[in-house]
């Protein structure tokens, strides 16, 4: 038996689930960072679209939902 207490989670699926789910969040979040950065690069030069300016409020809105649920879940892994 460990000292620890997580030494001991590995074993445990509710952890692993709560791992793995914060890994995919993980790969999501830099996914949908890197494409907003790629529109605000567009945006920047076309300043007038209307469409880019609706993509980027979208993919704001979707990292903040990310960050969120990262938050949750890491709280639970904890």
């Amino acid at each position: 038996m460990s000292m620890y207490f997580y030494d001991e989670t590995d074993d445990w699926p509710e952890y692993q689930i709560i791992k793995d789910d914060i890994r995919r969040l993980e790969k999501e979040y830099v996914g949908i960072r890197e494409e907003l950065q790629e529109t605000e690069s567009s945006f920047e030069a076309h300043p007038d679209d209307k469409d880019l300016k609706d993509k980027l409020d979208g993919l704001k809105n979707k990292l903040k939902e990310i960050e969120n649920r990262l938050e949750e879940s890491s709280g639970l892994y904890r």
